[in-house]
């Protein structure tokens, strides 16, 4: 593809915008260079857009890449980006980034590396205490800027990539290095750097690939209340939307919604009559897929009993109120707690960790500790102060 073509307002590689100058990549010349660049860097900042929200599945649709004073925005739809598996697995380069999880996951499916190691300015933003952690947020915060967010959701994938997307890429790194050094000092202040360092080595270890989309009848909110054959009929409805999805190459929820095949489900609709008639479609997908619904519910119906799904019961729990007044107690000690550090408490302990503590019956610190439930930060940070609350409650 001709780069004029896509980028007429491009002298060379470099596209002039009104905050800034960026290097488009879309070709290996100019990536090969941007990588001779970086490995003399010895840290630089991590953005990414993908096209989940339009298609079936989801791809790394433009990544943006800072260090120094230069902004690179790489097209992964116009050059092989896996030359950028080293840089990202090279331990001796940090990687910033806002939310790791999400944009570590994508790099992690498709270039088969972990990026290590990391510093996470929402993380960062959650362990200062901050009640807006979003980067809009945060960047409005520390240096005035105001982003609108308004492009979060465009088609990433659609080519040609309009100026007024490439600046808003541009912007969501060009900052995050003078994020990080303003962040990294509040927490040298706090003695909350430890903290930090724990959350992004845990973040790295536990991630994992984009799983491969798939239908989940039990992931369906309202499916416990249907019957065994309206199970089979709405999983029948599932696996055909999702073949479709992928056919056409769209997300599931773009070609008919989980809530219209659930009432479907609900009704049986046998024809194309009654299924018009119950209410499920828009008539633009009534037109669409009618006939092709009306089907798949009759072949659901005709299901043999053997067939028919079974969703698991909810495991029951006996009642412990001795743990229970353990969880009470331990959430009024972490809520304190979370005032005086100022931090949010669910982040200062989750209630799941606070729910398993409490089921042990621990008798002080030290079981706390084997307990394996709390992390190194959160031990130093409330431990003490949750086996102080277990004595208090003996008394």
């Amino acid at each position: 593809m001709d780069r004029g073509a896509v980028f007429p307002y491009m002298r060379g590689e470099v596209i002039i915008g009104s905050m800034s100058e960026f290097h488009y990549i879309g070709e290996e010349p100019p990536l090969q260079k941007m990588l001779a660049f970086l490995e003399k860097r010895p840290r630089f900042s991590v953005d990414l857009e993908s096209d989940g929200f339009h298609h079936y599945a989801e791809r790394i649709a433009l990544l943006q890449i800072a260090a120094g004073d230069r902004v690179f925005i790489v097209d992964p739809l116009q050059v092989d980006i896996s030359p950028l598996a080293s840089l990202f697995a090279d331990a001796s380069k940090e990687k910033v980034f806002h939310d790791a999880d999400y944009d570590g996951r994508m790099i992690l499916t498709s270039l088969k590396v972990k990026p290590y190691p990391v510093f996470d300015t929402m993380i960062a933003a959650r362990v200062l205490g901050k009640r807006k952690v979003g980067l809009a947020d945060l960047l409005e915060e520390y240096f005035g800027i105001c982003v609108d967010k308004g492009l979060q959701k465009a088609d990433w994938s659609r080519r040609p990539l309009e100026k007024e997307m490439l600046e808003y890429a541009a912007l969501d790194v060009a900052y995050l290095l003078a994020l990080r050094d303003g962040m990294h000092e509040e927490m040298e202040k706090l003695g909350r750097l430890a903290w930090a360092r724990e959350e992004f080595e845990r973040l790295v270890r536990e991630l994992e690939p984009i799983p491969e989309k798939k239908s989940n009848l039990a992931r369906v909110k309202g499916a416990r209340n249907l019957t065994t054959r309206q199970l089979a009929v709405l999983e029948e409805l599932l696996e055909w939307r999702e073949g479709v999805a992928k056919r056409m190459d769209l997300p599931p929820f773009k070609v008919v919604g989980t809530e219209r095949l659930l009432r479907m489900a609900e009704a049986l609709p046998r024809t194309r009559r009654e299924l018009e008639a119950c209410g499920a479609l828009s008539p633009r997908q009534s037109k669409r897929f009618g006939e092709e619904l009306a089907r798949v519910v009759h072949r659901g119906l005709g299901r043999a009993k053997a067939s028919l799904p079974q969703l698991p019961s909810p495991a029951r729990v006996p009642r412990d109120l001795e743990a229970e007044n353990l969880l009470r107690r331990f959430k009024e000690v972490r809520d304190l707690k979370a005032v005086e550090l100022g931090v949010d408490p669910g982040f200062l302990l989750p209630n799941a960790s606070l729910k398993g503590l409490a089921r042990l019956k621990p008798r002080g610190l030290e079981d706390i500790r084997k307990s394996g439930l709390l992390k190194q930060w959160q031990l130093h940070a409330v431990g003490k102060a949750l086996a102080k609350g277990l004595s208090s409650g003996r008394a």
